[in-house]
């Protein structure tokens, strides 16, 4: 009885760890499988990864993660973490991804200076395969083609101690199974035309928070002006003020709201939030003819009604 005390235990973690290791294999073959079909797309020209790792919790961690796209363009990902993965459809009706470390081995691709300051330049001239930025990003939906296609996504972008942008939707009658068997880049345009054309949009919402991004730009514009900070914020609050003078007549309402909104949120450590909750249940189809309409009218405040355009601060 001893003994079967002793090897039943022994039996069970030896089994355990059996588990473990099949599961973790089943899944590297699972990532493999996408990685082929990705690569199939022609989206991508190659996806390599160092490592992965199943955890009991059922999630997925990939370390090393290096991707060329169509245009070979590359980057680097330090650890991928998946949870809620649905392997059993070719376009998963559940995932959640959040990623961390982010390099660019080729360096960052050049962009007209012109539309760009100088510290941004050089913060994008530094990005190259010998550092990682400490970004994040997450990025999770839920599918379910027997409710209309009904897709609500949220992806997510941040740096620490510095924003986090947030873009929340939520979008029915498009066939993502459809699109993603699209493999003619032909006929791929015209497809997704026809596709937008039957969706719906319902809800749209982008947060974006403050956790010293609007005092580092300050502090950066305050030094190259010569100016006090406090002083340099207060000439842009003003500014911002005054933004409903250059607005059309019927959108000078909403563009004063918008005003003390940006105002606000520039005080700092603030969350600025807009919101779209279009009329006709976000039917693009039915609100092209209005919107169109509208703007041919200058009509630009029916447009913001028609899109209930919100905006709030946190």
């Amino acid at each position: 009885m001893k003994k079967v005390l002793i090897v039943l235990p022994l039996l069970v973690i030896v089994g355990l760890l059996g588990l473990y290791f099949y599961a973790n294999q089943e899944t590297e073959n699972q990532i493999d499988l996408y990685i082929e079909r990705a690569i199939a797309s022609g989206a991508y020209k190659d996806i390599q990864y160092e490592s992965t790792d199943f955890g009991i919790d059922t999630s997925i961690l990939i370390s090393g993660l290096s991707v060329t796209d169509a245009l070979d363009f590359q980057y680097m990902i330090d650890e991928l973490e998946i949870n809620e993965m649905d392997f059993f459809n070719e376009f998963p009706h559940s995932i959640n991804l959040s990623a961390s470390g982010f390099s660019l081995p080729m360096g960052f691709p050049d962009l007209n200076d012109s539309i760009i300051t100088l510290d941004m330049q050089n913060f994008l001239s530094s990005i190259d395969g010998t550092q990682s930025i400490p970004a994040t990003i997450g990025y999770s939906h839920q599918y379910e083609p027997d409710n209309d296609n009904l897709f609500s996504g949220v992806i997510s972008f941040g740096m620490p101690d510095a924003f986090n942008l947030s873009i929340n939707t939520t979008i029915r009658n498009i066939s993502f199974e459809t699109l993603n068997q699209i493999s003619d880049s032909a006929a791929e345009q015209e497809t997704i035309m026809m596709v937008l054309m039957g969706a719906e949009i319902p809800e749209l919402s982008i947060s974006l928070s403050d956790f010293g991004l609007i005092q580092t730009l300050l502090e950066n514009q305050a030094n190259q002006q010569g100016k006090n900070i406090e002083l340099l914020r207060q000439e842009l609050m003003s500014m911002t003020q005054s933004l409903f003078l250059f607005a059309p007549a019927d959108l000078q309402a909403l563009v004063i709201d918008l005003s003390a909104d940006l105002t606000n949120f520039m005080e700092g450590n603030k969350t600025f939030n807009v919101s779209l909750r279009p009329d006709l249940s976000g039917s693009i189809q039915q609100l092209q003819t209005p919107i169109l309409s509208a703007s041919f009218a200058g009509e630009y405040g029916q447009i913001v009604d028609l899109l209930n355009i919100e905006f709030s601060i946190e």
